[in-house]
């Protein structure tokens, strides 16, 4: 993802979310330094002071990355209130598209996996309504890339279904949010998923390393991408996006 050249989609809905994030988990407050793994590749004490000091607003994608690349796992006890602390900040700083980690989108809230049976319901509500909404954002970013085969969307939409995997998130209910997405430019976003696919003996599968340890996700969303109403999507925006290079995307996926 190349998120130097991205401009933030911020909806009125997305940004509610991140709102009731900051609200919902406000109470969740540090008692001292944070539990981090202070090995020479993970976390300085000085980083370790600095993310347990600073506003929670003012902590950038950077020096959160730190946290993400140093708090392993997820055990409960002191370390899961830790982390809900953090966690708006999370939901912000990707809504800003400056994911906290240095791998990526896709592995900014694998500490989330479990929440949708261990966390109240509401902290659930508020988090599904967040892959909801971000992904709801995502459909509208435009900006396309010149690559030597032609322009591609630099957004990749796959990296937030991929995202919702890794947290244990509900994809059934992003991929639906995502089907209600009525603009053309979502159909270029299906048209650039549906170029990663390949076909298997047992059906269509989305590619992403990501998924390999998910086969079961990865033909979920091949088949999801492979349906005739997604088809008919695509051939409908043909004309429609008004940019040729968006009607490219569209060709090839057809």
């Amino acid at each position: 993802m190349f998120w130097d050249c991205m401009t933030p989609v911020i909806t009125t809905r997305l940004q509610r979310a991140v709102d009731a994030g900051y609200s919902l988990f406000e109470p969740y407050r540090l008692t001292g330094t944070i539990i981090h793994c202070s090995c020479p590749v993970c976390m300085t004490s000085e980083v370790a002071e600095e993310l347990s000091t600073l506003p929670l607003r003012e902590i950038s994608s950077e020096l959160l990355a730190e946290y993400t690349n140093s708090a392993h796992g997820n055990n409960g006890g002191r370390a899961e209130p830790e982390f809900k602390h953090f966690l708006p900040r999370y939901l912000d700083l990707i809504a800003q598209c400056e994911p906290p980690s240095p791998l990526g989108l896709e592995t900014c809230l694998t500490r989330l996996r479990g929440y949708r049976k261990a966390w109240p319901e509401a902290e659930c509500h508020v988090l599904d309504e967040f892959f909801d909404a971000f992904a709801e954002a995502s459909v509208q970013q435009s900006e396309l890339l010149e690559w030597p085969v032609g322009y591609r969307l630099a957004f990749d939409l796959g990296a937030v279904l991929v995202m919702v995997v890794e947290a244990g998130g509900d994809l059934d209910r992003v991929l639906a949010t995502i089907d209600a997405a009525e603009s053309p430019l979502t159909a270029v976003h299906l048209a650039s998923l549906r170029l990663e696919i390949r076909e298997r003996a047992r059906g269509p599968v989305y590619k992403n390393a990501y998924l390999e340890d998910h086969p079961k996700v990865a033909a979920k969303i091949g088949a999801w991408l492979r349906r005739e109403s997604v088809t008919a999507r695509i051939l409908n925006a043909a004309g429609q996006t008004g940019d040729q290079a968006y009607d490219a995307i569209l060709d090839l996926a057809v």
